[in-house]
């Protein structure tokens, strides 16, 4: 599989299949933080980055298993993955096809810079919920954070946000990601949390930088610091859970768990390293090892710039 990947545990999200529109690093952004890596050259224009015929005979086979397996039953069905999915023009397809092919729900996980295009609003309308991000509301600020493609704003940016809102009768669960010293002064968190106001999205998730992004300047707050500005943004703010407390009791997800500590309990690798090993995909790898550090099961350490995942000693026995 090139575009399905998973289920993965998803800190928002619980079981999650995900369904990958765009190639690796296709992004309206050039977010500091990107554990995927840089963006070479962010772009607002969309297109076919992957024909729909691929992805339709890919989600086919997924969901219609000629093998006698099962289908996956995930608690969602997550366009997302390696990119900004809403660049894809085969977007409104490959969500009437979901639809009809699994009674999941349906998850988008966007930055939400296209919602300012009323087609691309009129193409979400059938998804459960949309999982935008907004990490600030002052241009410069954006700029630095962000990096978007020419063209895109900030103001741009909220007024999407609160266009869709008008539109939309899902979910929007919005996520602010927080980043020492950039955007988490005082008054930047107020700005964000007037938008948030105009926007009223059914959540607000705060969170912060996990692993390292694609510049060192992109630190974490701490969960203090979280829980501190928790009530600037009212009743519907919360912080993100941790891995730990996301389900993982399906065969395949363990199995491939075991797989990882296996391969780390014979050598340190990177997660590019495991990707090209295990056949993942990136952001599927990413959750992996997020689950598994934060379950105590591995340890990462930096060597010449590259950040190296081993098995503690004492650890992994049960993996082999």
């Amino acid at each position: 599989m090139e575009i399905v990947f998973g289920p993965v545990p998803s800190r928002r999200l619980g079981l999650s299949l995900g369904i990958d529109l765009v190639p690796l690093k296709t992004c309206s952004l050039d977010c500091i933080y990107c554990e995927l890596g840089r963006t070479a050259a962010p772009v607002a224009d969309r297109a076919e980055y992957i024909p729909w015929q691929k992805i339709a005979a890919e989600i086919r086979s997924c969901f219609r298993p000629q093998d006698g397996t099962s289908p996956p039953q995930p608690d969602f069905i997550t366009l997302s993955g390696s990119g900004e999915p809403t660049l894809n023009l085969a977007l409104p397809r490959v969500v009437a096809e979901l639809k009809t092919l699994s009674p999941a729900p349906l998850a988008l996980l966007t930055n939400g810079t296209l919602f300012g295009d009323p087609e691309v609003r009129s193409e979400v309308t059938d998804i459960d919920v949309i999982l935008p991000s907004l990490d600030t509301v002052s241009e410069d600020i954006f700029r630095a954070l962000n990096r978007p493609a020419p063209g895109l704003t900030a103001a741009g940016l909220v007024r999407g946000l609160v266009e869709l809102r008008r539109e939309f009768n899902g979910e929007i669960w919005l996520e602010i990601l927080f980043c020492h010293g950039l955007n988490d002064h005082p008054a930047e968190i107020e700005r964000l949390a007037a938008a948030c106001r105009e926007i009223r999205p059914d959540r607000i998730q705060l969170n912060t930088v996990v692993r390292p992004g694609t510049l060192s300047s992109a630190r974490p707050v701490s969960f203090g610091f979280l829980e501190t500005i928790r009530p600037t943004f009212g009743k519907h703010a919360e912080i993100i859970v941790s891995f730990a407390s996301a389900s993982t009791d399906t065969t395949p997800i363990e199995k491939r768990l075991e797989t990882i500590l296996a391969t780390l309990k014979r050598r340190p690798c990177t997660a590019t390293d495991l990707e090209k090993a295990l056949g993942l995909k990136p952001a599927e790898t990413i959750k992996m090892l997020d689950l598994l550090r934060e379950k105590g099961e591995i340890e990462s350490r930096t060597h010449e710039g590259r950040e190296y995942f081993t098995v503690p000693e004492g650890k992994g026995e049960s993996a082999t």
